[in-house]
């Protein structure tokens, strides 16, 4: 399948304004109440139906002087692309110019985080001028979550020019009560349309063109509760038996009771008919929009031009909407139409119903009306027929409907499903992303489509076809954590797929990286990542963009480009907004930024951080996530001296972790912190790897572990030939961080042999690499033995800034508690006060202005400033904000 190259066509009937009735009861007090609304930002009309919602807000709209659009929902129209080009298309009314941004990303597929497509909508609803009016009819066939939330993110950020009608039957899942606090609704219940004695008095007159008695109209109001359409029924069937003037026995002008009122009154209406018209209303009923051409086809007659307009004039519970072309559309009252539905199912038989469906799914599917087709065949039980269109309605829209597209196929039998390698194709898709992508059950749920498409294309010689199931295949193992199989697809697929052929060419390519960075391979996952990242937005899909963006996050960790790496990840956090399937976004960049602030020694907003990725990882029950989230938590503990909480939370991980490569992440991080406790003469050894072939990444972490559990027990001078060569792979392949750890397990096996020489060597190429990208915890996490290191060699440090920087870190070990008291630092170190006036002075700030941030007085901070420029040998602000940047002091 292709990206959607064109949006769906439109219904124009939808988005037609209805005409008010000729005769309507004008109703000042409610128009009042709606003239309110315009300082609002919403309307809330909610009333069951027959209120008389549509008659009071059209004749609102006819006699007012904002500009206006209309909207008129159906139950298809409970899918969020579906929704939002409606109302998209219905705002452009206002101005051709509103809104192109927002429809061109609605066309993408997957479809976007609805709130990346409303915020450059707002931004062009903004600029409205003058007050205009967005009226959205029948809102209560809307039950999708997603559409109440970002129709509650536009109603909270609607600009003062525009004004949301919402006329519904029951009330929405909308933040009303907040509006209701702040006055910015107006809302017109069932009590509000109900209408008065003196109104129902009016209208019964109108209609019945005769003077009721006033028991009668009293009793007709009383059973109908003022209920407008209850009213307009009673007095049709006050006119079909001839009682114009009103019977005497009021009981026996209230015809009918309670709910039941309509489909009795509308078989009295039928009866009073002729045939013909009988026919036409039975079986017309059951569609939502009607013209003259499609009565036709429908009923088999050749006057549906002459019936409608009748009908209309009549007012005969038909609704005007507007034409297109030479053709009006119309609809029926909802409550006279479902009453006719009852009867007509009394009266035809099954079959003379498909058949109606029937006739007009041939009649949308030759004008290209493809999804209301497809609704019409299925309702006809023609599947066969149905799967047809939809394969046709796929080829041209992809799937970017994904809510209608399950829908329609959850209607049609398996076996059917199976003979159509495109829609099959498609199916699985609208599965997974839809679907709980990291549960056990979805590969088997998927694998008969897939398998049945791949068939078909391989007999077919459909290589293209082929190389996107590839694609598809690779992401969901990926989601299931089986990389290996994951990037064996995805190499197999990008042997398939041409270069045009974007996102699924980018979908194998974030793969692709995914692997490199997994064989530590960063500078190549660095240059997959761009190109995926390129590729992804040539699709239009903000979900590849962002998982891109992480990768290229990743490999600047791996660089020790923090600022770099911060600056992607905060990337991802600002756009990674819409629907739950964003929370894997955010959760993953704030463990990444949680790296960032944990590297930096600021431990509290690390903890923070990693426990705002866990909560997110739990809710979405992602456990490639939820393991490395508890693991730096764990981490963190240990950072703070904790190393029983630390060996607690991960072991109880290794006892639920079912991903076998997670679970060994959980137990090398164990047997890591189990070494940094104080507990002299034990011996660790880590567990088998339970035969999983371990990525590059996860053996170098665990041949560092390795080195580390041999000098526990005096044998590190066997670990230097395994460091070596990690050494040599990190710096051929960009990893910087394992450079740097890799240098100071050296140097601490070396000081355990007695070669200092070598030790200076090791540590001066660790300490130039950490004051390079201002790295802290992987010394510190070395503890103090490395900080009695640091100490006997810091003396032969020729470079100052190097000197100044492994004071630095003395400084740090100090703070927590490791530092040895051996020898002194040649450089005085800057106190945790020192530290806080240096970053301020760096900020620009003046020293009163710092005094006040720091609760000192004015003197105190001019002290403070002195004792920095003289430890670390500067004359002015600029040289010290200089080599303290230069330092990464900052």
């Amino acid at each position: 399948m292709q990206p959607p190259q064109s949006m769906a066509p439109l219904l124009n009937s939808k988005l037609m304004t209805p005409r008010p009735p000729t005769g309507v009861l004008q109703r000042p007090r409610l128009l009042r109440r709606l003239d309110d609304g315009l300082t609002r930002r919403l309307i809330l009309v909610c009333a069951p139906t027959g209120f008389g919602k549509t008659t009071l807000v059209s004749t609102w709209i006819a006699g007012g002087d904002s500009a206006s659009a209309w909207v008129t929902l159906d139950e298809a129209d409970d899918d969020p692309i579906r929704f939002w080009t409606y109302l998209v298309s219905a705002l452009r009314s206002f101005d051709p110019g509103l809104g192109k941004s927002a429809l061109s990303a609605l066309m993408s597929s997957p479809p976007p985080a609805l709130d990346s497509v409303l915020t450059p909508l707002l931004n062009d609803l903004s600029q409205l001028q003058q007050a205009c009016v967005l009226v959205v009819e029948d809102y209560h066939v809307i039950t999708s979550g997603e559409i109440q939330r970002s129709l509650a993110f536009l109603v909270q950020h609607l600009p003062p020019a525009l004004h949301l009608v919402l006329m519904t039957r029951t009330m929405p899942d909308l933040p009303i009560p907040i509006l209701r606090a702040r006055d910015e609704v107006v809302e017109l219940d069932s009590a509000s349309l109900r209408m008065t004695e003196e109104e129902a008095r009016a209208f019964l007159t109108g209609i019945l063109q005769a003077d009721l008695l006033p028991e009668v109209a009293d009793s007709l109001y009383q059973r109908a509760e003022g209920w407008p359409a209850g009213l307009r029924l009673l007095a049709r069937s006050i006119q079909a038996q001839g009682m114009t003037a009103g019977p005497a026995d009021p009981a026996h002008a209230a015809i009918g009771t309670g709910r039941y009122v309509g489909d009795y009154v509308v078989q009295e209406i039928l009866e009073s008919q002729p045939a013909e018209v009988q026919s036409f209303l039975l079986k017309t009923s059951f569609f939502s929009r009607l013209t003259s051409s499609l009565c036709d086809q429908i009923t088999g007659m050749a006057n549906g031009s002459h019936l409608l307009e009748m009908l209309d004039r009549d007012n005969l519970f038909l609704v005007p909407l507007g034409a297109t072309g030479s053709e009006a559309w119309y609809r029926y009252n909802p409550l006279f139409a479902e009453s006719l539905q009852y009867v007509a199912r009394q009266r035809l038989s099954e079959n003379e119903i498909r058949r109606l469906f029937e006739a007009a799914g041939e009649w949308r599917e030759a004008r290209g009306q493809y999804e209301e087709a497809i609704e019409a065949l299925l309702t006809a039980k023609l599947p066969e027929r149905a799967l047809n269109l939809i394969e046709k309605y796929i080829a041209i829209h992809d799937i970017a409907e994904l809510t209608t597209v399950r829908r329609w196929l959850a209607d049609i039998p398996d076996q059917i499903i199976l003979q159509h390698p495109d829609v099959c194709f498609a199916y699985a898709q609208v599965l997974l992303y839809t679907g709980d992508r990291y549960s056990p059950a979805m590969p088997g749920q998927l694998e008969p489509l897939l398998h049945a498409a791949q068939d078909t294309w391989q007999a077919r010689g459909n290589a293209a076809g082929l190389g996107r199931l590839l694609a598809v295949r690779s992401t969901l193992s990926w989601w299931q954590g089986d990389l290996p199989r994951a990037f064996e697809y995805a190499h197999r697929s990008l042997e398939l797929i041409s270069e045009d052929d974007v996102l699924y060419r980018g979908s194998s390519l974030l793969a692709a990286s995914r692997e490199a960075l997994d064989a530590g391979r960063i500078l190549a996952a660095q240059d997959t990542a761009l190109e995926a990242r390129a590729q992804m937005g040539a699709a239009q899909n903000i979900h590849g963009v962002l998982a891109a963006i992480q990768m290229l996050a990743e490999a600047a960790f791996w660089q020790g480009e923090l600022e770099q790496a911060r600056h992607l990840h905060e990337q991802v956090l600002e756009k990674a907004i819409g629907g739950v399937e964003m929370l894997d976004d955010r959760g993953i960049a704030s463990l990444g930024l949680c790296d960032i602030a944990y590297e930096q020694n600021d431990l509290d907003e690390a903890q923070r951080l990693a426990s705002e990725s866990l909560e997110l990882s739990v809710q979405r029950g992602n456990e490639a996530l939820q393991t490395p989230a508890t693991v730096r938590l764990a981490r963190i503990r240990s950072a703070r001296a904790d190393f029983g909480g630390a060996i607690a939370l991960l072991a109880g991980l290794t006892g639920t972790v079912r991903n076998v490569g997670l679970l060994r992440e959980a137990q090398i991080e164990q047997v890591r912190w189990s070494l940094a406790a104080p507990m002299a003469g034990r011996s660790f050894v880590l567990p088998p790897a339970d035969g999983r072939e371990l990525s590059a990444v996860q053996r170098e972490r665990e041949a560092f572990v390795q080195a580390r559990v041999q000098l526990a027990d005096g044998k590190g001078p066997e670990a230097l030939e395994g460091l070596q060569n990690w050494l040599t792979d990190a710096e051929a392949n960009g990893r910087l961080r394992s450079q740097v750890e890799a240098c100071l397990l050296q140097a601490l096996v070396f000081q355990q042999q007695g070669d200092m020489s070598s030790v200076r060597k090791a540590l001066s190429v660790a300490l130039q690499l950490g004051q390079a990208h201002g790295l802290r915890r992987l010394f510190l996490d070395e503890g103090p033995a490395l900080a009695a290191l640091i100490q006997q060699v810091i003396s032969g440090l020729g470079d100052r800034s190097l000197a100044i920087y492994a004071s630095t870190l003395l400084q740090l070990f100090g703070a927590a508690g490791q530092a040895s008291q051996a020898g002194a630092a040649p450089v005085e170190l800057l106190s945790l006060q020192e530290l806080r006036v240096l970053r301020l002075l760096a900020a620009g700030l003046s020293n009163s202005d710092m005094a006040r941030e720091l609760v000192l007085s004015t003197n105190t901070v001019k002290t403070h400033i002195k004792s920095i420029y003289r430890k670390l040998g500067v004359n002015s602000r600029a040289q010290a904000r200089e080599l303290a940047r230069n330092l990464k002091l900052l």
